[in-house]
């Protein structure tokens, strides 16, 4: 696998990989990261903001794949849960918060999401491939709205009410 989606369904799962660099894996879940040198395309979910009703589902940014996955020095917890693997990423840039490209109009148009009536379903695990024609869809809608990590950082760590670390 040389792409995939990276889906990211809370914002401090989010926030975290914006100020880390690093995503946090289920135990045993590991198998399922792409390999070192990989791109992820991240895409946040309609509830990753916990406001499913006005958000969309949107592919904000795009990263590769520099270290696999490993045990975290400290485990993380979100939502309760105990996160004790991750992997590390570098952003090559992101979107500015609130644009990027809208994954639900892309189903039936990608490989990876045929079927437009039931292509949600399709994203009910953490990474989904895209082989190299959706990679080149998704890269040629995507890379216009990007800007580096560090000019749209602020707006979604507000998105995620979180405080930004240098503050």
């Amino acid at each position: 696998m040389t792409a995939a989606l990276l889906l990211i369904s809370d914002r401090e799962p989010l926030a975290w990989l914006l100020t880390t660099g690093r995503f946090a894996v289920p135990f045993a879940r590991g198998a399922s990261v792409p390999q070192v040198g990989s791109t992820l395309f991240l895409y946040t979910t309609r509830g990753c903001f916990r406001n499913p009703g006005r958000d969309r589902g949107r592919i904000i940014g795009i990263a590769t794949v520099t270290q696999g996955v490993a045990h975290l020095a400290e485990s993380v917890e979100f939502r309760g849960r105990q996160f004790t693997e991750g992997f590390a990423v570098e952003i090559q840039g992101v979107a500015p918060y609130g644009q990027g490209v809208e994954l639900a109009p892309l189903a039936g148009y990608l490989h990876a999401l045929p079927d437009a009536a039931t292509w949600s379903a399709r994203l009910r695990r953490s990474i989904v491939t895209l082989d190299e024609p959706d990679e080149a869809m998704v890269r040629e809608l995507l890379e216009p709205m990007l800007i580096p990590l560090d000019g749209a950082i602020d707006g979604y760590l507000n998105a995620c009410r979180v405080p930004h670390p240098a503050q």
